[in-house]
């Protein structure tokens, strides 16, 4: 069983959301890692000061129960992080891809990437996005037509 020590409650990810007033307005402070660990406020400053109990009630209540703590998260930044990926697919989606990626003028690469990032990009919220480039994109028009 791990052993979370009182500085570790501050190394949890913790995401704050704005709630609607038909929720009840305020924000909303959760910890993914802790599943069930949420609390509120009326600003983020105070949900942020909240979720902390939250945490240690969180902790306590695992430890009673005899029930595995997830380790805190470490802070990772851009360095971290090499921008190279290794991919396995199907051979069909691979055929797919090439063959789109040669309708678009561009590589496999470039094409993924831009799927990647259309779908991060809707996963937040944007309505919007751009596109910069050199020739005419197919998935550009695509995307961009008004329905």
């Amino acid at each position: 069983m791990s052993t979370i020590n009182e500085v570790d409650i501050y190394n949890y990810k913790i995401e704050i959301i704005k709630l609607s007033e038909e929720d009840g307005g305020g924000f909303l402070a959760a910890v993914p890692k802790l599943p069930g660990c949420m609390s509120d406020g009326d600003t983020p400053d105070q949900a942020l000061r909240n979720i902390q109990d939250a945490i240690k009630c969180w902790i306590e209540t695992a430890k009673e129960l005899g029930r595995k703590i997830p380790e805190p998260d470490e802070y990772k930044s851009e360095d971290d992080y090499s921008g190279k990926l290794t991919l396995r697919m199907p051979k069909m989606l691979h055929k797919l891809l090439a063959e789109q990626a040669e309708k678009e003028g561009c590589s496999i690469n470039q094409l993924i990437l831009t799927y990647i990032s259309i779908g991060i990009g809707n996963e937040f919220g944007r309505n919007q996005f751009s596109v910069g480039c050199d020739g005419d994109l197919y998935i550009h028009e695509k995307l961009t037509k008004k329905p």
